[in-house]
């Protein structure tokens, strides 16, 4: 993969936040707080928040920082291509109807090395993102999105993997998990000091790029020499397999049949699919299910006029009262709320 000769960030690092940041810090016209209670002086977030622009169309977000609050937001999702490198704590947030929760294993006490983890995601115009906020949650993580406009403005040929061509050129909203290698890792963390300094512009977009290059070739995965097969590391079949499972329960395409009924289908057994399905999601199938469903049930409470009972019967709830349960819990607003706000 080349790129273009590095250039000067086209501004200095800026802070959006240090020390307390509250709920007028994150107004805007299209950034919805999920939670009725919230007031424009209540303290949300405590920590540090950045944002920098390398170059035209492609920025850098770092944050360290814990919740204060239990709620959800939700705001327009940036299109384009967005790199996650979770260095600690975790992240519980979706784009469109596809959920991303990624948790960093603290150290134990003999001292095992903490393994950042990430994820590789494409988002088009009108996607929407969602955080989930839970009070005492902590994240520390570097963000880098690359905007079409930048893809765009490259003078050297880029040889993008042919996953990453589809998702561009049929416009998909897409996640795939990515482990940073510890060279990543080490380029993420340099990276957060450079800004914090604001000092060595070039060697800030030199690593930035570095970082873009390794994600973006985590998406051709290699065919595994099966001499050489990893445990508990999905081959290039499995995650297909996997992918097209996904894409099913995406699309909601899975109705009401059992898992067993779902693993005969895609010839494994039941236990191998979860196995499966958890090492390429990080979530069992029951688990993806439901937030699949709760998603498209937030959807049906605003932009139709079924009552809360359809919903929740829809998403193959019984009962009504449980359904809004497990609604709260989830994105921490209740069904009543969404569709009174349509």
């Amino acid at each position: 993969m080349a790129f273009s000769s590095v250039q000067t960030p086209a501004r200095p690092p800026r802070w959006l936040g240090r020390g307390t940041l509250r709920a007028c810090d994150f107004s805007g016209p299209d950034y919805r707080i999920l939670d009725a209670e919230v007031t424009a002086q209540d303290a949300l977030l405590a920590g540090h928040l950045q944002a920098w622009q390398v170059q035209p169309g492609l920025w850098l977000h770092g944050v360290e920082a814990r919740d204060l609050r239990t709620m959800s937001t939700r705001s327009p999702a940036v299109p384009g291509l967005h790199m996650v490198v979770l260095l600690e704590g975790c992240v519980d947030v979706a784009f469109g109807n596809q959920g991303l929760q990624l948790q960093v294993a603290p150290a134990s006490a003999a001292g095992a090395h903490v393994q950042a983890c990430g994820a590789v995601i494409h988002t088009r115009p009108g996607d929407m993102f969602m955080r989930q906020w839970r009070r005492g949650k902590f994240e520390r993580k570097l963000s880098i999105t690359v905007q079409p406009q930048w893809f765009a403005a490259q003078t050297l040929p880029m040889a993008a993997p042919p996953l990453l061509q589809h998702w561009m050129e049929q416009q998909l909203l897409a996640i795939r998990p990515w482990q940073p290698s510890p060279r990543a890792v080490a380029v993420a963390e340099q990276i957060i000091q450079l800004a914090r300094e604001g000092s060595a512009p070039l060697l800030l977009a030199s690593r930035t790029l570095e970082l873009v290059h390794e994600a973006v070739q985590s998406l051709e995965v290699p065919e595994p020499d099966p001499a050489q097969t990893v445990p508990g590391v999905l081959g290039v079949r499995e995650h297909r397999r996997m992918a097209r499972l996904k894409a099913l329960l995406d699309s909601g395409g899975d109705g009401c049949r059992t898992l067993a009924e779902i693993a005969r289908e895609v010839g494994l057994s039941a236990s191998a699919l979860q196995r499966q399905f958890r090492l390429a999601y990080g979530s069992s199938i029951d688990e993806y299910r439901r937030e699949q469903r709760l998603a498209r049930a937030w959807a049906a409470l605003e932009q139709t006029g079924c009552s809360v009972a359809e919903v929740a019967h829809g998403a193959g709830y019984s009962s009504a009262a449980n359904f809004s349960t497990a609604f709260k819990r989830r994105f921490g607003i209740s069904p009543k709320l969404v569709r009174a706000r349509v």
